[in-house]
């Protein structure tokens, strides 16, 4: 291996000239920017004082602590670059990218670096990414801009440590303005030979041309698929497949070993570089602390375990089943030391979480149990759409089963689509909604994905009355299930946040994708298996033709969810969302009690009008209750956004019930 002051130049993947920003580690240190020579090997970043002195090394970042690789801007320009160096005059206004690195030893720094060249840019970006893609840790979103001493210059955050307001890329994804050629048997952009040669590890001049062919994309099924219509191609769960055409978003083209051809759903499947954890049975993502102890004592079964997502960016978490002394469920931190192995008793340090868990299934190591068994039977994803660009449906093809309730609406019945997969179908009255309208809307609200939002799988419309066929949520909704559980529930705060903060997700995605609800509340979420809680519902209301139901005049309209603005001028958007979520909270928080008690709706409007607020409940957490108040703000423009929303929750979800 090379030494400190060394390399072997088969290490070497990329070299070259950059401007780097000064890291400013210590607080007092005046922000420069100087000129480096930056080698990134197989293992590290390192750059040196020149390209010719390598002895002079200036610093060093190890490849498996880099937990984000991003474009940034720094601002104001860093045009003193041509003062510093008359040589760097094309970099005066040059392309800055960010990456940020963690030790387990240090806080978290972020290295800047400009380049000349936007071609230059977009080259490092992807060769960093390459090597590390497989790196644990990353984070979910980053600051676009610079810290600037009080405040980000990006979102204006006050403090250094709040999350960041841009979402991270797939590190296996080109970077904007990268070259791209299209593969002969696809569409997918694929990196150029030029920009491939670039980046390949042991890449010589001698290198046979084989070795510079485009990438190949190979995914493997993390679920089982059953193909039912034409074209649809059948998933096994572990086996791999060839992506042919990955255009659209959840609808993939892929060729299984046996050469057969079909759509198949995206998030069923990962790319294989990618899998990480998610081969495994045992791991289950960001489930939070209360759903894995619920899934947990559901199983019953001593060494039963899961490994989720800490609360702490960054980190895992086993979670573990024991009967000793009693039923409950122990969650252990898994750490990493200064050689990057992983322990959960500093005495048994492994070099994979996976080679960790297979050690502890032999020898309990100080946990209380050894890891035996982990869930089994795990639902699977709803796919959107039941096949590939499939949205409407025959109700022949639907058996309808029992009631599941009954509403402004309609019907709601429990079906079998070809007898095989579980859906809603909603059967709406004749005369209740602009259905031309609503089934043009259809074609674009199938394409609508997140874990916590109520699948649309399409429509029935052909025939009257039109069905609504959605995903089939078990519990049926969260207004009947907080009060059904009530006993249970009431006083879990940790259960209680944990519903609100999968509302806020799904809302917050329907933001981002300028959805309106219009009318959310605890009786338009619905709960599944595993206590998921997800959004129904949404835009339905802006179809509906019932003056009781669409004027806030009417006695069907949901006054006690309703902003200002809307009681006094119907005035619909995000933020008027945003306050009937903080009374869906108070609903959680309360266990399904009406808000404002047996308060007349007129009276109702009048505390609204005159910024009376509903109270704390009982059993809330007062940190939890100052969001609500944030929702309530009487100006829309005070109240924050759903993205905003969701940071805050997790920040007192992590403050007050942490791992």
């Amino acid at each position: 291996m090379a030494g400190k002051d060394e390399l072997d130049d088969c290490d070497i993947i990329k070299q070259g000239m950059m401007v780097k920003r000064s890291q400013n580690k210590k607080r007092f240190m005046p922000i420069n920017y100087k000129q480096r020579w930056f080698v990134l090997t197989t293992k590290n970043f390192i750059y040196y004082e020149s390209e010719s002195d390598r002895k002079k090394e200036r610093g060093r970042i190890k490849l498996s602590s880099i937990t984000i690789i991003e474009t940034a801007t720094i601002t104001p320009s860093p045009s003193i670059l041509s003062q510093q160096d008359a040589t760097n005059n094309e970099s005066e206004n040059g392309y800055a990218f960010q990456i940020s690195y963690s030790d387990i030893n240090e806080p978290q720094y972020t290295l800047y670096l400009i380049t000349q060249k936007l071609q230059e840019r977009t080259d490092w970006l992807q060769s960093l990414r390459t090597v590390c893609v497989d790196n644990m840790g990353k984070s979910e979103r980053y600051h676009l801009s610079i810290w600037g001493g009080k405040k980000w210059q990006c979102c204006r955050a006050p403090s250094r440590n709040s999350e960041g307001c841009e979402p991270c890329s797939e590190w296996n994804e080109t970077p904007p303005n990268s070259p791209v050629i299209k593969n002969g048997n696809n569409n997918s952009p694929v990196l150029s030979l030029t920009t491939v040669n670039q980046i390949m590890p042991g890449n010589t001049p001698t290198a046979k041309l084989k070795d510079q062919v485009p990438r190949i994309k190979v995914v493997t099924a993390l679920y089982p698929f059953k193909a039912i219509e034409p074209g649809d191609l059948t998933l096994v769960k572990g086996c791999e497949y060839e992506v042919i055409d990955d255009s659209q978003d959840h609808w993939w083209k892929v060729r299984d070993e046996h050469g057969a051809i079909g759509y198949i759903p995206s998030n069923y499947v990962k790319e294989k570089e990618l899998l990480g954890l998610q081969k495994y049975e045992w791991y289950v993502g960001d489930m939070s602390r209360q759903r894995a102890e619920s899934l947990l004592k559901q199983e019953d079964k001593e060494g039963c375990f899961v490994v989720r997502n800490s609360s702490t960016k960054g980190l895992y978490t086993l979670s573990l089943f024991t009967k000793v002394p009693h039923s409950h469920v122990k969650h252990y931190h898994i750490k990493q030391n200064s050689r990057g192995d992983f322990f959960l008793s500093e005495k048994h340090c492994c070099s994979t979480i996976p080679e960790l868990i297979n050690y502890h299934r032999h020898n309990s190591g100080g946990l209380a149990s050894r890891l035996k068994t982990s869930p089994c039977d795990r639902p699977v994803p709803a796919t959107a759409g039941l096949s590939h660009d499939k949205w409407e449906i025959d109700p022949a093809e639907l058996m309808l089963l029992e009631e599941l309730g009954s509403g402004q609406f309609g019907v709601v019945r429990h079906g079998k689509w070809k007898g095989s997969i579980d859906t809603a179908v909603k059967m709406m009255k004749e005369g209740t909604m602009s259905e031309d309208d609503f089934i043009e809307e259809a074609k674009v609200m199938t394409k609508l994905q997140h874990q916590n939002l109520v699948q649309l799988y399409g429509v029935c419309s052909k025939h009257r009355p039109i069905y609504i066929v959605t995903e089939y949520m078990r519990h049926g909704s969260l207004l009947n299930y907080l009060r059904r559980h009530e006993n249970s529930l009431g006083g879990n705060n940790g259960l209680l946040l944990d519903m609100c903060i999968q509302v806020c997700k799904g809302m917050a995605y329907l933001e981002r994708h300028n959805y309106i609800h219009r009318d959310l509340a605890a009786r338009n979420c619905l709960v599944g298996s595993e206590n998921v809680v997800k959004v129904a519902d949404f835009g339905l209301a802006r179809y509906v033709l019932d003056d009781q139901y669409t004027s806030s005049g009417g006695t069907k309209f949901p006054i006690k969810w309703a902003p200002p603005e809307v009681l006094n001028y119907t005035r619909f958007s995000s933020k008027s969302d945003v306050w009937a979520y903080g009374v869906l909270m108070w609903e959680i928080f309360t266990c399904g009690k009406m808000p404002y008690g047996r308060l007349k709706n007129t009276e109702v409007v009048d505390r609204v009008q005159r910024g009376i607020i509903l109270e704390k409940p009982k059993m809330c957490f007062k940190e939890v209750y100052e969001v609500m108040r944030k929702c309530w703000s009487h100006c829309p423009e005070d109240r924050p956004s759903f993205r905003v929303l969701k940071d805050q929750l997790a920040t007192v979800s992590q403050g007050l019930l942490a791992d």
